[in-house]
């Protein structure tokens, strides 16, 4: 009986302020993204030189994982569960220590939360007074984050190529690494 007064009181409030409680309305996922740093060591075989020759080039990529060469890193995701990353990449390419690359290629990372992703990219070369910069940027084609556009930096210290005068030059080089992979 309670019951029904109660609800006799209210419909008229209802009636004449318009107001009725509602649920409120379900929040969408937030759009998936990604920023992670790391490090990348990169060993060259034969060591670069002045000269350009072909090397094979073998990239381990650690985003937030901890090693002898990834000292540091950290990862920020939205709408994932990945907190790290890597990638080992084997490739051959035409190279020397002042023709480092301009290349396209595939890239693909391995989530630690059991995906991946991966992207065509174009590879770009700045070498600045104390700094070499590589840019990779590109579309995720396939995986997480499927459609999503890819900004990664590689830098090296300039000091780091000072051997590339010696017979044996640059054998390896440990690249500060920067992702992000946001919404286009």
């Amino acid at each position: 009986m309670l019951t029904r007064k109660l609800a006799l009181v209210l419909t008229p409030v209802l009636a004449t302020t318009g107001f009725l409680a509602t649920s409120a309305p379900a929040q969408a996922d937030p759009t998936p993204g990604i920023t992670c740093t790391g490090w990348t060591y990169t060993t060259y075989t034969p060591g670069l030189t002045d000269t350009v020759q072909p090397t094979t080039v073998v990239d381990e990529g650690n985003l937030n994982i901890i090693t002898d060469h990834s000292p540091t890193g950290s990862c920020l995701a939205v709408g994932s569960a990945a907190t790290a990353g890597s990638r080992d990449v084997t490739a051959l390419i035409d190279l020397s220590c002042t023709q480092l690359i301009t290349e396209t290629g595939t890239e693909t990372v391995a989530w630690n939360d059991g995906r991946s992703t991966s992207f065509p990219f174009t590879a770009s070369v700045l070498r600045g007074l104390s700094n070499t910069v590589i840019t990779e940027t590109g579309t995720v084609t396939a995986g997480e984050f499927s459609g999503d556009h890819v900004v990664e930096t590689f830098t090296a210290l300039n000091l780091a190529f000072a051997a590339c005068l010696t017979p044996a030059g640059v054998t390896s080089l440990d690249y500060a690494d920067v992702i992000t992979i946001t919404p286009l």
